[in-house]
Order: structure tokens, then C-alpha cells, then sequence
């Protein structure tokens, strides 16, 4: 069997008596970008002429996760400390605000970490979408023309392997909500090959959203730009077993 460490008993004394000191008991982070997560550090400090133990360390949503040292966290007088608290925003829009409990031998502490996240997206935002969506259909290169063009071609300019992939490709393939009949590269029921991913990156496929990326099909990609590319997806998208489409027999080196 595995000894478990014994924990010192807690008791129950008013938040106030507790003698620790924080740097901020409130902790904010905002963005106006869609981020994953974020990590907020708190510093403590023994405030006390005795030992303060920490038993544990419990959040208000399974969401937000306390990273303490190994528990009983035993604080000398006067010793300083620090742990961190991971908030997933995933899904997640607008004001989010989680409880973080600090249970130590002298009461309990109550904290707070407070995010400001972005909105969620409007039936009027969703509706221009579905009007970007109808355009692409209709014209696929339209994506690389007017006000698109500072999405989908600007940040093309000069970049080459996977920034290039995130700036031309993932902008749409790996976007958190992209739209349904555009494809997650990493799930294809097909296997893949630098023939295949050259073919599609050059020429696109008419009838469907995907522009065709090389310079003589009006795309704003080089065929340097796009060789990098391929050779980014066949290192970052391993062969697989399953079958090729139909034209696209393995490249033989």
C-alpha cells in the first residue's frame, strides 16, 4: 500500500484570522482574443510567528484547477510561497468568476480569479458568415479579393512551413468554430500523401470553399510557399493506412 500523507486538522476560524497574506486576493485576466486557458500565480506570504500548514486547495467549477506544491504545504513564519490556478475557456464567453478555497490548520481563505472574455457570437455576426459562406460557394477565390483579403492573403506575405499553415490554412481548418463542410485535416477518412496535399493547396476544389492557393490560379502563394506547406502536412499528418483517393498513387523518392 501507498502512505498518504497525514494531514494536519483544520479548524474553523473566520477568513480573517487566517495568517496569510496574498499578494491580490482577486485576480483578473481580459482579452479580446478567443484564448484556451490561462494561468493566474498567486504569491503568499506567513504572515505569523508560528507554522501555517495547507491542507488543500479547492476550486468552485472543474474548470479551474489549483497547481499547489505536495500537500500538507507546511509555510515557516515569514516564508514565502507561490501556486498557480489554470481557468479552461474553452467554449466558454463573457465574465467567468471561480472561488479558490486555501483549507489551512488556522481556517479557511477565500480567493477569487476573474476572466473577461470575448462575446458570444451574435446572430448578426453568424448571419454575415452565412453570407461569406454563400459568396465563397460562388466564387471560391473570392477569399483572396477586397476586405477578405486582409484575413486571407496579408498575413501570407513572407512566411513559409507552419506559419504559413496557420496564417493560409489553419485560419480555417483548425478554427474553434469553422464551418461544418470544411474539413479537420487530422480526421480525413482518406490517406494522405505530399501529392495529395500539393494537388488541393495549389488548385483547390471547385464547387466547394477551398480557393486555390497558387499564384497562377489568382492565389496569393508562390510555389515556394506552397512546397513548404507540403512538406509541413507530411511531417505534422503522418501517412495512415487507410487508402488514397482515387489519382493519388504514393510519391516514390
Amino acid at each position: 500500500m501507498v502512505a498518504r500523507p497525514v494531514l494536519a486538522p483544520a479548524v474553523n476560524k473566520p477568513p480573517s484570522a487566517v495568517p496569510l497574506a496574498f499578494d491580490e486576493e482577486r485576480k483578473i485576466f481580459e482579452t479580446t482574443k478567443p484564448v484556451d486557458n490561462h494561468i493566474f500565480t498567486f504569491a503568499l506570504t506567513n504572515v505569523s510567528t508560528k507554522e501555517v500548514i495547507i491542507n488543500k486547495v479547492t476550486t468552485s467549477c472543474g474548470c479551474t484547477v489549483a497547481r499547489v506544491p505536495e500537500l500538507p504545504w507546511r509555510l515557516q513564519p515569514k516564508e514565502d510561497g507561490k501556486f498557480d490556478v489554470e481557468m479552461d475557456f474553452r467554449n466558454k464567453y463573457g465574465q467567468l468568476i471561480k472561488s479558490v478555497l486555501i483549507h489551512t490548520t488556522e481556517g479557511s481563505k477565500a480567493l477569487q480569479v476573474v476572466a473577461r472574455l470575448p462575446a458570444r457570437p451574435t446572430a448578426s455576426r453568424m448571419g454575415n458568415r452565412a453570407k461569406n459562406i454563400q459568396m465563397a460557394l460562388a466564387d471560391r477565390q473570392a477569399v483572396f479579393k477586397g476586405s477578405c483579403a486582409a484575413c486571407h492573403v496579408a498575413p501570407t506575405k513572407g512566411k513559409l512551413g507552419k506559419p504559413l499553415y496557420d496564417a493560409a490554412c489553419g485560419i480555417c481548418h483548425n478554427a474553434q468554430h469553422r464551418a461544418s463542410m470544411v474539413p479537420d485535416l487530422t480526421r480525413l477518412q482518406h490517406g494522405t500523401n505530399a501529392a495529395y496535399w500539393k494537388h488541393w493547396t495549389a488548385n483547390g476544389k471547385p464547387g466547394s470553399l477551398m480557393p486555390a492557393f497558387a499564384e497562377k490560379h489568382g492565389g496569393p502563394l508562390s510555389d515556394q510557399q506552397i512546397a513548404s506547406v507540403v512538406d509541413y502536412l507530411t511531417q505534422a499528418i503522418p501517412a495512415s493506412p487507410k487508402p488514397l483517393p482515387p489519382g493519388f498513387a504514393p510519391v516514390v523518392k
